[in-house]
Formats: structure tokens, C-alpha cells, sequence
């Protein structure tokens, strides 16, 4: 790769062929994207994030209710699920059917008893 310098205003700057450029703006995304991987498999290796099945993707696509295909997939019943988020199961039973719609406070608690953001569940 062939540099060059020039100096403007008294500030020095490289001059290198636009072909070299285009080069090395392709490794440095490319070398941005390795690092989101390696930080992306580093959080599934610890634990502290999953990945999502095609299954739940694809019921989710259907228009079935988050909460329920979450709870399912937790293998959770109403009953246990109420327990964990303190809520009840009667209020499960409505979200999951859409006669009601909870309250944020109440997404909270089901997100965090099925260890899921409550935005995935909303």
C-alpha cells in the first residue's frame, strides 16, 4: 500500500489510493462483525443470553399470544407461572386469550418469572 502526506492548516494527513481505502474499510467491518459473533457466542457460552427457537418464531408469526408459547416452552403451567410472577392465573388466562391486556407492572413480573424481557411478551 503506498501512503502519502500532505499537510493543511498545519495538520498532516495520509493520502492512499481509493482502492486501498475501500480495502481497508472491508476489514475493519469485517472486523467488526467477528467481534459482534465473539460477543455474541461469549453471552450464549455464560448464560446470559439464548437463543430463540424457530418454534417459538414461527407460533409467534401465527399469532398465537407470546405469553402462552413462552410459558409453554418454560413448561410452565398458569397455575405456576402465577405463583412465580405473583399475579393470577385468572389474569394468565385473559392475557393469553387477549380479553385483557395487563398492566406494564404486570409484564414485568411475567417477563422476569419466565426470564424473558416483558417487551417479548407485550
Amino acid at each position: 500500500m503506498r501512503i502519502e502526506t500532505i499537510t493543511r492548516k498545519g495538520r498532516e494527513f495520509a493520502v492512499i489510493p481509493v482502492k486501498d481505502l475501500q480495502k481497508l474499510m472491508e476489514d475493519a467491518e469485517m472486523l467488526a462483525d467477528v467481534k459482534a459473533y465473539d460477543a455474541a457466542k461469549a453471552r450464549l457460552e455464560d448464560g446470559e443470553d439464548e437463543l430463540i427457537p424457530l418454534e417459538i418464531t414461527e407460533r409467534r408469526l401465527r399469532g398465537e399470544a407470546a405469553l402462552r408459547i413462552w410459558r409453554e416452552h418454560r413448561k410452565l403451567t398458569q397455575e405456576r407461572l402465577a405463583k412465580k410472577a405473583k399475579v393470577s392465573r385468572a389474569l394468565i388466562a385473559a392475557i393469553e386469550t387477549n380479553r385483557k391486556t395487563g398492566s406494564v407492572s404486570t409484564w414485568k413480573k411475567l417477563g422476569a418469572a419466565l426470564d424473558v424481557s416483558w417487551e417479548q411478551l407485550a
